[in-house]
Formats: structure tokens, sequence, C-alpha cells
């Protein structure tokens, strides 16, 4: 009888300094890379919010490969390795698709350089090996190479790929707050190139959907984090009747309270990243968890910094509205919060 164990303190440790490790390589190399203000200057033009030559550098790196097998070319890391970038990825407010692809890469089991976008449980119908269905406000769909669909063939499902600019392919585009280059996505009758079938399928796009998501969550708290720490300076510097506001206690107490949620939802997407990769059977309870704390909490940040800024954070030449369509964009791609709640309170009820 084998015994399972227990991974050591030593062990956690180690892990915990490869990941920090990794977090600052990531924003050193992103800090040179790109910024915030890159992205304010893209919602200046007419197009979507979205930077090819910026995408291919993400890939290049090795980012988008990360959950891909070491023996197929991939960076064989976990999903807390994908978390730490997606939200070092955030925290530049990098407009790519790294969640989406990295999942859809993970689910496929190989590498590629394009856009890959899966698509989300929508009644899609499978006739020979032709897909049709109706997808709406899909993020990045507009720039996709790949659509990762499952659809029903009679009682089967079979999860596949289509190549976005196919036959029987109709995008049309969306622009939703923060500019990125959202669409709405049908299929009438796309070719669709099998990757599974049965019981196999349902549970391998259910699980590339669970790492997109928290992927996002991830992102989302490194959104969050440079809001509010912009926040954080901001009160330091800035000074009315004789002090900074940051010592009158309203603002102390919301940056504080600010943090707080960041660190509550770090500790979650940790926590769902190991019971994903253990396939736990908790695991769609853990990312629900997650994924409703940053639809409940994580928002509240960049609106929370926004207000410390005052006047100047409502103007076109500041960050802090950057973060703020960001985090609303993102949040809602996480699915419903009455959707995640109901999942959170079975599990809790049934514990």
């Amino acid at each position: 009888m084998t015994r399972e164990v227990e991974p050591s303190l030593h062990d956690i440790a180690d892990a915990a300094v490869e990941l920090a490790e990794l977090r600052n390589t990531a924003d050193d190399i992103l800090t040179r890379m790109w910024s915030p203000s890159h992205t304010r200057a893209l919602l200046d033009l007419p197009g979507p919010a979205f930077d090819d030559d910026l995408w291919k550098a993400v890939v290049e790196l090795g980012w988008a490969d990360v959950l891909v097998d070491e023996s197929r070319g991939g960076g064989g890391g976990g999903l807390r390795e994908l978390c730490v970038l997606a939200e070092a990825s955030g925290a530049a407010a990098l407009p790519v698709p790294l969640a989406d692809s990295a999942a859809a890469n993970w689910c496929e089991e190989r590498c590629t350089s394009g856009v890959a976008v899966i698509l989300g449980d929508a009644e899609a119908v499978l006739s020979g090996d032709e897909v049709t269905g109706r997808w709406s406000l899909v993020s990045f769909a507009g720039v996709a190479d790949r659509l990762l669909v499952i659809a029903r063939r009679g009682v089967e499902s079979v999860l596949g790929v289509v190549d976005a600019k196919g036959p029987g392919v109709r995008t049309e585009p969306e622009r939703p707050l923060d500019h990125s280059p959202t669409a709405t996505v049908t299929l009438d009758g796309a070719p669709l190139r099998p990757l599974a079938s049965g019981t196999d399928a349902v549970r391998r796009h259910h699980d590339a959907m669970s790492r997109a998501r928290l992927a996002t969550v991830a992102e989302l708290i490194g959104i969050a984090s440079a809001a509010n720490d912009a926040a954080v300076e901001y009160a330091k510097m800035r000074v009315t009747f004789g002090q900074p506001i940051g010592a009158r206690q309203a603002i102390k107490h919301r940056l504080v309270d600010q943090r707080c949620a960041i660190e509550v939802a770090r500790a979650l997407v940790n926590r769902a990243a190991d019971a994903c990769e253990l396939e736990h059977p908790d695991r769609d309870a853990l990312v629900s968890l997650a994924a409703f704390w940053a639809i409940d909490s994580l928002r509240r940040v960049p609106e929370g910094a926004t207000q410390v800024f005052g006047g100047i954070a409502y103007t076109w030449e500041h960050d802090a509205h950057v973060h703020l369509r960001r985090a609303a964009t993102r949040v809602a791609t996480l699915g419903s919060r009455a959707q995640h709640r109901a999942v959170v309170t079975e599990w809790i009820r049934t514990r």
C-alpha cells in the first residue's frame, strides 16, 4: 500500500521562494516592456486595445505555454506559476489573453504562437464534424486564431478546436469598457478538429475553464494591487490642511481594508490552484470561491483607489481609470456571482 507523503515545511518554503523569484523576474521584464500608460494610449485609438507585438513577446517568454508539459516543448509549470505570471501582467496592465490562451494550450497539450480562446458551455450542436452555436461577449475573440469548443452530437459531448479565421465562423466586434478585442462569436457549420469525446471531453473543457477563470482572478489581484499601491503612494504625498491625506482614518482604513481583500484573494487562488493540480474533489468549489471573492471584493479596490485620488483620477491623463476599466471588464468574464455563490453554498452545506 502506497502512502501519500505530505510536503514538508522545507518543500513549501522552497516553492514559495521560487514563486517569489518568478514574480520578481516577471515584474522586472514587464517594467521594461510595458506600463499602464501604454494601455491608456491604446484607449485613444479607434481599434481594440491590443498590441500584437506585445503578445508575441509574451509568447516568446514562454508564458502562454507554462502549463504545457516539457516533453511537448512547454514550460512544465503548474497553475501557481501561471497565476503568478497573470498577476504580474495584471499589475502592468497588459492587454493580452494570457489566462485563456495558457488554459487552452494546456487543454490541447501543445505550444502555439497564436491567440486561443475557450468558448463556454453554450448549446453548441455538432453535425458530422461541423459545429453550430453562438457565444456573446467573448474576450479577445476579435484577435483569436483558435476557438476551443465543446459541442453535442446527440447524447455525446465532443471537445475540439475551430479555426477562428476559417469557414463558418463570424465574429461581431463589441466594445467593452477596457476596449479589449471582445466579440460575439457565431459558428455556423464550422469545421471542428476533435480532441476528446464523452466524459473526458466534458472534464477537460471544464478543467480548462477553471484554469482560465483562476488565472483571471490572479490577473484581477494584480490590477487591484497596482491600483491600491498607487493610491497608497498618493496618500503619502498629497497634503491638505497641513498633513498627508493618508494620516486621516477614513483614508487609512480604506487602504488597509483594500489590501486585506487582495491578500485574501491571493490565498484563495493559491488554495484553488493546488486543488486543481491535485484533482481534489473540492477544486470546483474552491475555484468558485475565489471567483466569488473577486466579483464581490476585488472589483471594489480600483473603485476605492479612484476615490482616494479624488478628481484627478477621472481625467484621461491618469492611470487610475485604466485599472478601473480593466477590473470591471475582467470581473465580467468570471461568470455569474449568483452561480458561484450557489456552488460555494452547496459545498459548505455538505461539508
